[in-house]
């Protein structure tokens, strides 16, 4: 499947061709392939954005599937069959209070229902039809599921239900999620869906196709839907509708989401520049041809790429783009941030996976680093490392000097079989310290700590030089994983625990793991709880004397949904309240 050297549109179709007979094999392969690909699509549907109505539970007391809704007219000679009968609870006052309710409310009260319990309103009285109608319409296909052992609906069934259901409201459309149906066969009926969504003006779609096969290719219809401002697509095959026919495609969409799609580069590049409004950018498993993935967006403030195996990331032109978020899989390959002056948030970058280019200069450790080089707009930072392989560990100190301004780290430890096998020690004792570290830098945080030598001597080291520095976090790892990824993609935080003690508290001389030192040379903790920040005025008292830095218990939050809403300030992890002070000695004989 390596088409990397291919150019052309024919070299595009031999690749997509390539990657939809790839998985369509794993199709055929026994319960155990078809168990991973399940998996798989499960595992991409976690990543999307929370539904606006969850799917009832499935306690077994099923409907059959002649109990989905029917939306044709009450009037009609077999309308009334199909709908299921209402049971209205008597009060004991003969009353209905919830008719007496103003037609706003009652509209409320059906948006916040299950599309097809919202549909069945309609057999109440020509009032609630008439509410239905006028509410904007929720369209979810897990709310429309057969009650069968797989909680599937046959792929005729869903189309049907979901295109009659549009079909039968007036608009506007304001959701549609539709992440469990096949349109294999259905190429019609998936047609004259999105052509009525279109016309009705849909807010928000999310447009999976269910992978039987991996071939479908997305309706040009999709472009002419111009009121949309979040889209999502999912496995789906090229060609990816002509943008240039429909300026702007997008007019008004803010976020796009692009998951196990099949897409040229260009057509990426095309679609972006119809898209006037984009702010957030996402890739999850995506297959691209070339494999790149280049930004060029005057109005992009995310871009995330989630498990996908590009051949490099180019920033190329992004004047608002704020955050810049991998978590990353493959082989290595260059980040490359050529104009990005507003990038405030970086990472995860993996210095085993990820080569850094900042301005045409690529990072390499123990460089020189020039101004051309730097990124003064960065305020936070996160890096996963192998503090045992030296090379890796030596990048440490010249990305801090790449961010001059930065004021949140964050340090992954990739555990490794062999730690310490560096023997390079007194390189962290010779490091001098550089800008962000004497004035800007106010919080770090170690992730999947495991109290090694290697860890400690960096630790040391930015106590050491770290003058502004306020609070420290460490989340603990073990040998097998200290980050609990859930199936959401966000991790646990059931593993994080900070005592008092050593380097915020996790090793001590008792407990310290064998095959490298304790953190318990790094800093001298002042056992009591404190609250807020500590600077001169309101260090312990005491005779103490010293650098104080509150030590805070870590909490993983690290997630696709955090990765890309705005709304949270640190989307890796987040600190918990102060529990203790370390006094950090400046004298080199206690660090």
């Amino acid at each position: 499947m390596d088409a990397a050297g291919a150019v052309g549109g024919e070299a595009f179709i031999n690749y997509a061709v390539e990657i939809a007979e790839f998985l369509n094999s794993l199709l055929l392969g026994g319960p155990l392939a078809k168990a991973r690909i399940d998996f798989i699509v499960s595992h991409l549907i976690s990543l999307l954005p929370p539904p606006s109505v969850p799917a009832p539970d499935d306690d077994g007391s099923s409907d059959s599937d002649d109990d989905h809704f029917s939306l044709s007219s009450s009037s009609s000679s077999d309308g009334g069959a199909d709908l299921p009968a209402v049971v209205m609870a008597p009060r004991v006052d003969g009353l209905d209070h919830i008719g007496r309710l103003p037609d706003d409310l009652l509209s409320n009260i059906i948006s916040r229902l299950p599309t097809n319990e919202a549909a069945r309103t309609m057999v109440l009285s020509t009032r609630w039809r008439l509410v239905w109608a006028a509410t904007p319409l929720l369209v979810d296909d897990a709310h429309l599921r057969a009650t069968n052992e797989s909680r599937e609906m046959s792929a005729l069934c869903a189309v049907r239900a979901v295109s009659r259901c549009v079909a039968a409201h007036p608009g506007p459309v304001r959701a549609v999620r539709i992440t469990r149906t096949s349109f294999h066969e259905q190429e019609y009926a998936l047609q004259r869906l999105v052509a009525s969504l279109a016309a009705k003006n849909v807010q928000d779609l999310i447009l999976f196709n269910r992978p039987v096969p991996f071939a479908m290719p997305l309706p040009d219809d999709i472009l002419s839907c111009a009121s949309l401002t979040r889209l999502y697509v999912g496995i789906w095959r090229w060609p990816f509708p002509d943008t240039t026919a429909h300026p702007p495609a997008f007019p008004n969409l803010h976020e796009l989401g692009l998951f196990h799609t099949i897409i040229e580069d260009k057509e990426v590049d095309a679609l972006l520049a119809q898209c006037p409004k984009l702010n957030i950018l996402s890739y999850a498993m995506a297959c691209n041809f070339p494999s790149h993935l280049r930004v060029k967006s005057s109005s992009l403030r995310v871009v995330v790429e989630w498990r996908c195996s590009f051949d490099d990331v180019i920033i190329d032109d992004a004047p608002c783009l704020e955050r810049l978020l991998f978590d990353s899989t493959g082989d290595r390959r260059p980040i490359k941030i050529v104009h990005a002056p507003r990038l405030e948030v970086l990472g995860f970058l993996d210095l085993q996976l990820h080569t850094l280019e900042i301005g045409g200069t690529v990072i390499r450790a123990g460089m020189n680093v020039r101004p051309c080089a730097m990124l003064p707009s960065v305020k936070i930072l996160a890096v996963q490392v192998r503090f045992w392989n030296d090379t890796e560990a030596k990048m440490l100190p010249t990305l801090l000097r790449c961010f001059p301004r930065l004021e949140k780290l964050h340090i992954m430890s990739i555990w490794s079989k062999s730690p310490d096998v560096g023997d390079d020690m007194d390189f962290w004792e010779s490091l001098t310290s550089c800008s962000c570290l004497e004035s800007h830098l106010k919080t770090f945080v170690v992730h999947r700590f495991q109290g090694w030598k290697h860890e400690a001597a960096f630790i040391r080291y930015i106590f050491k030089n770290g003058k502004v520095l306020e609070s420290h976090g460490i989340v603990y790892g073990d040998s097998d994983d200290a980050v609990v990824k859930g199936s959401d993609g966000s991790s646990s935080s059931d593993d994080v625990a900070v005592e008092e003690g050593p380097t915020a508290g996790s090793v001590g001389e008792g407990d310290a793991p064998s095959g490298g030192s304790s953190a318990s040379d790094v800093a001298e903790v002042e056992k009591r709880p404190m609250s807020g920040t500590v600077g001169e005025d309101n260090a312990p008292s005491g005779g103490s004397s010293g650098k104080y830095v509150c030590a805070h218990p870590a909490f993983p939050c690290w997630s696709f949904q955090k990765a890309i809403d705005l709304s949270v300030e640190d989307p890796f992890y987040v600190l918990g309240p102060v529990i203790a002070l370390l006094n950090v000695v400046d004298d080199e004989t206690a660090c």
